[in-house]
């Protein structure tokens, strides 16, 4: 009668142990696509401007391209796009500012604030070809994108190949009437000593532009915000 006994003692034990190593189907969140959105390409970064929000600022995104430590084209010269960090209620019509605030849609309707944005956004897109297209975001009033054009390595064994990386630029206070540049995004180059090809120094570069490794990157963008106070 032991034997018996022991046997479906032992099958109930081992039962409870598969039920406690028990896998199960879990649902997933957005946090489980960002290391598969990095691998295809996908990079974005963030930046908190809640500084900006007792004023009405306008904000233009600037991409200033640079080759072997020289400034050889602003994207935005000749011409800006403008995004408002904020809308003022006042700013509506008679009728729509009565609506706005009956129906409790205002940002901050004690200071008159219809909409605001507290925080600026730069992306990329994988890249295809000789392309890297980057959208910029202020972020609920506005945005806009420009095609990064890449040129191709010429280091031995890395001819007409394609490489990048992105660095920011140390965070700081944010210029007013003045560039304030915000992430670099450049080209690898080839260390001859070592021979190998390398995009390596700062973990985040100086805003006065004097890091001496700008001078060994063959070709960048500097991405950054132009602000400047509107008058009403």
């Amino acid at each position: 009668m032991k034997r018996p006994l022991i046997a479906i003692l032992t099958g109930l034990l081992l039962c409870m142990n598969v039920n406690a190593q028990e896998l199960k189907k879990a649902t997933a969140d957005f946090s489980d696509y960002i290391s598969l959105l990095k691998k295809s390409g996908y990079e974005i970064y963030s930046f908190d401007i809640s500084s900006l929000k007792d004023e009405t600022y306008l904000i233009s995104f600037m991409v200033k391209e640079y080759s072997n430590g020289e400034l050889v084209r602003d994207k935005n010269k000749g011409g800006t796009f403008l995004i408002s960090n904020r809308d003022m209620i006042e700013d509506f019509p008679e009728e729509s500012q009565k609506r706005i605030l009956s129906e409790g849609t205002a940002y901050d309707s004690e200071k008159g604030i219809y909409s605001l944005s507290e925080k600026l956004t730069i992306g990329f897109c994988p890249a295809i070809d000789s392309l890297r297209k980057v959208n910029m975001s202020v972020v609920n009033m506005g945005e806009m994108a420009r095609n990064l054009a890449m040129k191709p390595l010429s280091a031995p064994g890395y001819e007409g190949r394609y490489m990048y990386d992105i660095r920011p630029f140390q965070l700081g206070n944010i210029q007013i009437g003045g560039f304030t540049p915000l992430l670099l995004f450049g080209s690898y180059w080839y260390d001859e000593q070592k021979q190998v090809v390398r995009f390596c120094g700062e973990n985040a570069f100086s805003p006065d532009m004097a890091s001496p490794t700008l001078k060994l990157i063959p070709h960048y963008y500097v991405i950054g915000v132009y602000v400047m106070k509107k008058n009403r």
